[in-house]
């Protein structure tokens, strides 16, 4: 399934990390080939230089022995191992004594000889004494030996360097293919393994944007994503019944029992409604108290028949630490294609059908579509429509309200507010489409789309002069986002704009709600420097815990408690708690919805 928030690891991204792991294999291979030759090269030479040394000084020894009959000894024992050799050696010997110098050569032409002799004398007095040289590509041993008064120096020819090099470079041609092929394995491997980490990330996005964490059900994108998958692969028009389930009056059980038990019944009610479904029909959870059930090929019988199974199965009652409820639910069903043929048109006349059947105090109903809609619900269905041409169009423009110190009357910072310029409604308010864009999978576009305008509005405004923060609303969803926070510093770093100077507003409810699934998100922004603000302050879970978990930088309080807190004592002292809170955090301030000399004074 391709979900909004999914790791790429496509083919081409791929065969390019196995050419480089192949490039990365040859040339591990090409190193060792080249190290071991080396080695071994080396060693094949010192062990013919050793051999060489040993002979020197069994003549030398011979010279100083034999004295006047030293050269006729030497002649004899160099013709002795020369014939021991499968091949006769050139070979040099010049000996120097008290008595004079005298000098044997078999096979050395001269021009060869004097050439090696000029390299040997050439070498400093300090250097070793014995050496190999390289003429023409024949290959040349020396050696020269001293005792008390009597030098040596032998020089010999060498075959058995190219034959022992040929014998090398044979052995390892086949070690190094082994090599390559161990480090080609690897390499496989490892992009094997690589390839197994990023989709085993993008199971675990897939999972954590497509399922309620609760219940492990799938929500509503998942539903959205199937149906059009599903339209998609077959072409057919789609058919079937969607049920919207409630569970009224649901919000009194959580205020009796405690949020626990609540979602434990939350569970235990999933699972009564999944045993009663068949293999084919798919489960979703919608809301706090909202579930779906998608029945594919079903027909307004068929649904009439499963709502009916449905009601007297869950009128049952549930038994939560040995405690029966009993719950009360009602039911909006919607069919396709009689209806719509859009899986996003259809939930909202199963919620249409599902308050007419409150109206009626009905268990369940069929949305009618002989019926006029709402204004709110028809207004619904076309904005949901409307949606993806207004993002393509930039209809959505931002508006930027200034946050003025009370101190100085100086405008510190600027919050950016999101309005839709409608084509034919004119300027359309968040409350009409955020939970839309939340709903309709373009809420990953959507956040995008206000960083990066509100980004640019800095650069403006920085090329003018005027530097002013800028504060930008971004739902739990925009955070679900992996790659949220380096977009967001991608685009500072292209306007040349300091992380400080963009903040990062959540709203307390729904940001307390996802705090464990956004908190990677959360200390990212942070440690790019960005500061975070917790909005709406007092409206939500508030407490100390979740004050501290997010370290934020700012604390909005929410203008319901500051328009009155000049005549609403309980209001002010909310205002005087969340001001002290602030200040133990290190937190500043700001209070929404100002409206008189007497509130700013008070604040």
């Amino acid at each position: 399934m391709t979900t909004l928030f999914e790791l790429q690891l496509d083919k081409h991204l791929r065969r390019k990390l196995i050419f480089i792991c192949l490039i990365v294999a040859f040339v591990v291979s090409v190193i060792y080939g080249v190290v071991a030759y080396r080695l071994s090269n080396d060693l094949g030479i010192d062990t013919e230089i050793r051999y060489l040394e040993k002979r020197a000084l069994f003549l030398l020894a011979e010279v100083e022995e034999e004295g006047d009959e030293a050269q006729e000894r030497v002649n004899e024992l160099v013709s002795l191992m020369q014939s021991s050799e499968p091949k006769p050696e050139a070979l040099f010997l010049n000996v120097r004594d008290a008595s004079g110098a005298w000098e044997l050569n078999q096979f050395m032409p001269q021009a060869t000889l004097m050439q090696v002799l000029s390299e040997v004398e050439a070498l400093p007095t300090s250097a070793l004494r014995s050496g190999s040289l390289s003429i023409d590509g024949n290959y040349f041993l020396w050696t020269k030996q001293v005792k008390k008064d009597t030098s040596l120096l032998l020089i010999t020819s060498s075959h058995s360097i190219d034959k022992a090099r040929a014998h090398i470079i044979k052995r390892l041609s086949i070690s190094s293919l082994i090599v390559f092929w161990i480090a080609v394995w690897l390499a496989l491997t490892l992009s094997s393994w690589i390839a197994k980490r990023v989709e085993d990330k993008n199971e675990a996005l897939r999972k954590l944007a497509t399922h309620d964490n609760l219940t492990g059900l799938p929500n509503r994108l998942y539903l959205v994503d199937l149906i059009e998958r599903d339209q998609k692969n077959t072409e057919q028009p789609l058919v079937g019944a969607l049920l919207l389930i409630n569970i009224d009056k649901f919000k009194e059980v959580n205020e009796t029992l405690g949020h626990r038990n609540g979602d434990k019944l939350l569970v235990v009610f999933s699972h009564r409604l999944h045993q009663v479904l068949a293999p084919e029909q798919q489960l979703i959870r919608s809301n706090g108290d909202e579930f779906l059930i998608w029945a594919p090929h079903y027909d307004e019988i068929q649904a009439t028949e499963l709502v009916g199974t449905l009601t007297a199965t869950l009128n049952e009652p549930f038994l939560i630490d040995q405690l029966p409820i009993h719950l009360s639910i009602t039911i909006g069903v919607a069919l396709a294609p009689i209806h719509d043929n859009d899986i996003e048109s259809l939930i909202i006349q199963t919620d249409i059908a599902l308050n007419e059947a409150r109206k009626h105090r009905s268990e369940w109903s069929i949305f009618d579509p002989s019926k006029q809609l709402e204004q709110d619900g028809q207004q619904t269905l076309r904005y949901r429509s409307e949606l993806a041409d207004a993002l393509r169009e930039q209809q959505f423009k931002l508006y930027y309200q200034p946050k003025v110190d009370l101190n100085t009357g100086q405008i510190l910072s600027a919050e950016a507010l999101a309005r839709w310029h409608h084509p034919q409604d004119g300027v359309v308010p968040p409350l009409m489409f955020i939970s839309l864009i939340e709903q309709s999978g373009k809420v990953r576009e959507f956040g995008r789309y206000v960083i990066r305008t509100a980004i640019r509005q800095i650069d403006q405004w920085q090329t003018k002069g005027i530097a002013v923060p800028v504060a930008v609303n971004l739902s739990p969803y925009n955070l679900l986002d992996p790659d949220i926070v380096s977009f967001t510093e991608s685009l500072l770093q292209n306007f040349n704009i300091a992380p400080e100077m963009l903040e990062i507003e959540l709203t307390e409810t729904a940001t307390s709600l996802h705090l464990q699934t956004i908190s990677q998100s959360l200390n990212g922004f942070k440690e790019i420097g960005v500061k975070l603000s917790i909005d709406d302050f007092g409206t939500g879970m508030s407490s100390l815990a979740y004050i501290s978990s997010l370290n934020v930088d700012t604390i909005k309080i929410d203008r319901a408690f500051v328009c009155d807190m000049d005549k609403n004592d309980s209001h002010l002292s909310i205002v005087q708690t969340a001001l002290n809170l602030a200040k133990a955090f290190g937190c500043t301030v700001v209070a929404e919805g100002v409206e008189n000399a007497a509130q700013a004074k008070l604040l």
